[in-house]
């Protein structure tokens, strides 16, 4: 066992998805257990310098760290459950602002460097984005961040009162500012989808002047102290154009997209550069690009995983269709152990001391998996684990949230299950989902995003629907090469057979329009609504009465599907209408509505009978909803058990990992006080959960055997 007060330096290196033992323990991607603290060099976000450049304040990790301007140790500042976000220093440095984002929404607290103490200066429903103080230090310059479309620049008096909205747009969105020097005028970014402009804001007269027009997204701004030097950054096809502009000159810098963010040094002499989760200094003078290095560590709960025997259960392994009684788990090392099955027979021998807790005739089965839940709240994780879910897949969130969130719940910072991630969207020019995507219209330009997604770690590809079939299949055969699954949300400019041809290995939703209705009343993406024309239900997005699920080309369809083992993530739930949505709707088009819902259900039925792999997954409201959807479809309960277990585990490649109950898998486990294979709801009724051979949630206690 490792001593309480040992710990291990992880350095987590960009092009390693896991962490890589620097020191001490032995190297791997399991889960880090019996540790008291870990180091980590990468996670970066949010740099804001003090007013006389001597020290960088930065998010990592969802705490506020400090550190010098030129590198080295971190000094934590915040503590606690929330996700601290977006430091700001007063222009005396004697304070520094930040966003301590809970579950109900987020906090702006300023605290006084000099004695610690923090107060509370405003709340916002959803999160809070980059924040600024005036130049006089009167007021607070902020973004309140409520959605992808809808993230405003406000502001708010230090000595207390209320906040005040300054840019007022609808389906519109703010996420990046600066103040010029004397505090008069902001620069930001605006846009709508896709496309972003660069506009001067004068915040006493409010009027308005562009500062560019281009098609490509422009954001990450940044003003030099002294006013001459600003800075943004371009993002197209896949590459990040970082811009800087001084008197005289204007120099363009070409990387790959790594969701980057800008800060002057107060001397206006060098920029610094956050992209990748990392820090670099660019000297504007000679144009070189130095790392800036540091190291944050955290204290985390060092108990080691126990050896646990669970006794008396009911087995559904998830590699078959039946529960067998009499079962017993042993877990050792946080991984399945040994398995007993049958009755009449001994149970597994254990050690002394060796804690044991009895199912009661309950059933047993594998942690169950979300295939499709964006994590874009952090603190989310403990209600997933509550219900189960020690694994998803997400299949779309900006690149910055999505590492820091799988690394936090990686390292213990965070409580959660797995993440398995996809980062960004990637899809086609004037997306939807402008903070969680990347676009690519040229074919060329798929390798180098691709390996770029991949350097930063994460573990498949999401491809949406505005791709054209070319650049899709350059996506794909790229992640081929670098060993990405590729899922995809697709169906408007690719059809499902030209993206199964081209390599693709699951869909998410039944967007299958492309495939099977006429041209003339295909939605081409043009409409945020998608054919909310014809449909009022937004997330069905084409009229299923028109499509017959029995029909020979969509048998065809799903044949392909099951002879290439391309899975289906059909979110089917959240297609649904019931009698709480009648107020919304006419009386026609509710019942047209659940007539193109019952056709959706037949098509995944018709799809697990001919083999096509079940993925379940949400698009965040509620796994058990779900599973009861399928079985309201007809799909067979014990086909739905695997839908949530082992089927992801093996999309992703690590069914020998996780996702059953077998030797040399992970433990993650639930136990049921019913029978999901006899009524698929009984899985609501979960009294434990296990976690890499903990107890995350509910069980009786566990008593030692006795020796």
């Amino acid at each position: 066992m490792i001593g309480a007060q040992m710990w291990q330096r992880i350095g987590l290196t960009a092009a390693v998805a896991g962490f890589s033992v620097l020191a001490g323990g032995a190297a791997g991607t399991g889960p880090l257990q019996a540790q008291s603290s870990v180091t980590v060099d990468i996670g970066a976000r949010d740099p804001a310098f003090s007013p006389d450049g001597s020290t960088i304040a930065v998010s990592i990790l969802g705490k506020i760290w400090t550190l010098p301007a030129e590198g080295g140790m971190a000094r934590q500042v915040t503590d606690g459950a929330s996700w601290d976000t977006r430091p700001a220093w007063s222009p005396d440095g004697r304070f520094l602002a930040y966003a301590a984002r809970s579950r109900q929404g987020a906090d702006i607290l300023v605290r006084n460097m000099a004695t610690g103490g923090v107060r509370f200066l405003h709340g916002v429903p959803g999160s809070v984005g980059h924040m600024q103080f005036h130049p006089d230090g009167s007021q607070l310059f902020f973004v309140d961040d409520r959605s992808q479309y809808e993230a405003h620049v406000w502001r708010i008096p230090l000595a207390g009162g209320e906040a005040a909205q300054i840019t007022h747009t609808q389906s519109w969105h703010e996420w990046s500012f600066a103040l010029s020097p004397d505090g008069s005028r902001i620069l930001l970014e605006t846009g709508r989808f896709d496309g972003t402009d660069l506009y001067e804001l004068d915040l006493e007269e409010m009027s308005l002047e562009r500062v560019t027009d281009t098609p490509e997204r422009e954001m990450a701004v940044a003003w030099s102290a002294g006013g001459t030097r600003r800075a943004h950054v371009m993002t197209h096809n896949g590459v990040d154009r970082l811009v800087v502009s001084v008197p005289g000159w204007r120099k363009q810098y070409l990387s790959a997209f790594d969701q980057k963010q800008l800060a002057f040094h107060p001397s206006g002499e060098w920029l610094l550069v956050l992209g990748g989760r990392r820090m670099q200094r660019l000297d504007l003078e000679s144009g070189e690009f130095t790392p800036i290095p540091f190291e944050a560590r955290f204290e985390v709960a060092g108990d080691p995983a126990d050896d646990l025997l669970i006794t008396n259960v009911r087995l559904f392994d998830g590699t078959g269709d039946e529960a067998v009684p009499g079962s017993a788990v042993l877990v050792r090392d946080g991984r399945i152990a040994e398995v007993w099955t049958g009755e009449g027979g001994d149970a597994p021998e254990v050690a002394p001391g060796t804690p044991v807790i009895d199912g009661g005739g309950r059933m047993l089965l594998p942690g169950l998996m979300d295939n499709h839940y964006h994590y874009w709240q952090p603190l989310a994780g403990a209600d997933l684990l509550a219900a189960g879910i020690t694994a998803i897949r997400d299949p779309g969130s900006a690149i910055q949230d999505a590492m820091d969130f799988k690394d936090a719940v990686r390292l213990g910072v965070l409580a959660g299950p797995d993440v398995y991630t996809a980062g960004p969207l990637i899809d086609g020019p004037a997306g939807y989902h402008p903070l969680v995507d990347v676009s690519i219209d040229d074919p060329a330009a798929a390798p180098a995003l691709v390996r770029a997604l991949k350097a930063q770690g994460v573990d498949l590809l999401k491809a949406y629907f505005l791709l054209d079939p070319d650049v899709l299949a350059a996506v794909v055969a790229e992640a081929r090469v670098q060993g990405l699954p590729v899922t995809g949300h697709i169906g408007v400019r690719t059809s499902w057979r030209e993206a199964i041809e081209a390599g693709i290995g699951g869909f998410n939703h039944i967007r299958v329009w492309r495939d099977f209705l006429p041209l003339e009343i295909q939605a081409d993406g043009r409409d945020m609504s998608l054919d909310g024309g014809r449909n009022p239900v937004g997330r069905m997005q084409a009229d299923w009465r028109e499509i017959d699920p029995a029909s020979p080309e969509v048998l065809s369809l799903l044949e392909l599907m099951a002879e290439t083992e391309t899975a289906l993530d059909p979110t089917l739930y959240i297609q649904d209408v019931d009698d709480g949505d009648r107020s919304r709707f006419s009386l026609e088009q509710f019942h047209n509505a659940r007539q193109a819902y019952e056709r959706m259900g037949e098509f995944v039925r018709r799809a697990v009978e001919a083999g096509v792999p079940l993925l379940a997954g949400t698009d965040n409201v509620g796994l058990f909803n779900e599973l009861e959807a399928y079985a309201d479809a007809g799909v067979p309960n014990a086909a739905i058990l695997r839908a949530a277990t082992a089927n992801g585990a093996r999309w992703l490649g690590k069914e020998d990992d996780f996702g059953t109950v077998e030797p040399g898998r992970r433990a993650h486990l639930i136990l049921v006080d019913g029978d999901p294979l006899a009524d698929i709801a009984d899985l609501r009724k979960i009294d434990l959960v296990v976690k890499d051979g903990i107890v995350v949630f509910g069980g009786p206690p566990a008593e030692p055997l006795v020796p």
